[in-house]
């Protein structure tokens, strides 16, 4: 290949990375939305099935049915499963339950997770584990399932739910803030990989700060990045997501934190996080 050819195709690719952003399209399609029964699953949930898509939550908690029955009082076309995603055969009992309801999954949003706080050597490995199991097991589990049917289509749409804490190391958070840096560089590596092989699938990660949900009672929200409430972190992640974002972060804080942990010197950068409060906001942590 000539040095010509090489630098039109380079030339071709960053303005198609620079310029083309593709919205995802809702009405009409099937969204499975994990972690659905409850807090920001159900608001996601509802959002995908007021702009004209079926939803299907998958859950173990108890509120599944009460959370369907609420959608479809909306005139919103729901389904619930209870599915544990950390297992394979709890993930292929289902998809068999839904190919009986003719169910087929366009859109994928992969939202369920735990949390586990505290130093990290007097947490219990068994709870540092599970956060691990349910965050980014489970997430490549259900991606995993449902992504072979969504390229022999060739297309569909893949959201992963992430934090702020995946791009900088939190203290007193050390199994979900690996499990979170793990799903950004899965999506990432999945939006890349569907690039490489022209497939026509969106990848997006959203990676809110802290939000004031049972998951994050105690914790402290660090200085200049305001709480936010469940309904603002999805409103604003979905239309980023609809708009065709990959990387969507909020609040805007969250933005910049990439960009100045590359620029910075590392102990330039523990500074700054120690002076915003970054290294103290999961200290008091108290939730579930």
């Amino acid at each position: 290949m000539s040095a010509i050819s090489m630098a039109q195709q380079l030339g071709q690719r960053l303005g198609q990375c620079m310029f083309k952003k593709a919205g995802v399209s809702v009405k009409g399609k099937t969204v499975l939305c994990t972690g659905g029964a409850g807090g920001m699953g159900a608001l996601w949930a509802r959002h995908f099935g007021l702009d004209g898509a079926k939803v299907v939550i998958w859950d173990l908690h108890p509120a599944l049915n009460d959370t369907v029955a609420q959608l479809k009082s909306e005139g919103i076309e729901a389904y619930g499963y209870k599915v544990n995603v950390t297992s394979e055969e709890s993930i292929d009992e289902a998809l068999k339950a839904m190919a009986e309801a003719h169910l087929e999954i366009d859109i994928l949003l992969n939202n369920a997770g735990i949390v586990a706080g505290g130093a990290f050597e007097q947490v219990p490995m068994a709870k540092s584990a599970a956060v691990l199991d349910v965050n980014l097991k489970g997430v490549m589990l259900v991606t995993h399932a449902l992504l072979p049917k969504m390229i022999e289509r060739n297309e569909g749409a893949l959201l992963f739910v992430s934090s702020a804490s995946g791009f900088i190391g939190v203290p007193y958070m050390a199994a979900y803030t690996a499990s979170k840096w793990g799903v950004i560089g899965f999506a990432e590596s999945l939006r890349l990989e569907m690039q490489d092989r022209h497939q026509n699938i969106h990848v997006s990660v959203f990676c809110p700060s802290y939000v004031d949900t049972g998951l994050f009672k105690g914790a402290k929200a660090p200085l200049l990045t305001p709480l936010l409430t469940p309904e603002q972190a999805v409103d604003e992640g979905y239309k980023a997501f609809r708009a065709g974002e990959h990387v969507i972060c909020t609040p805007a804080m969250v933005k910049v934190t990439p960009k100045l942990k590359a620029l910075l010197p590392e102990s330039w950068f523990d500074m700054v996080s120690a002076v915003f409060g970054v290294n103290r906001s999961m200290k008091d942590w108290t939730g579930r």
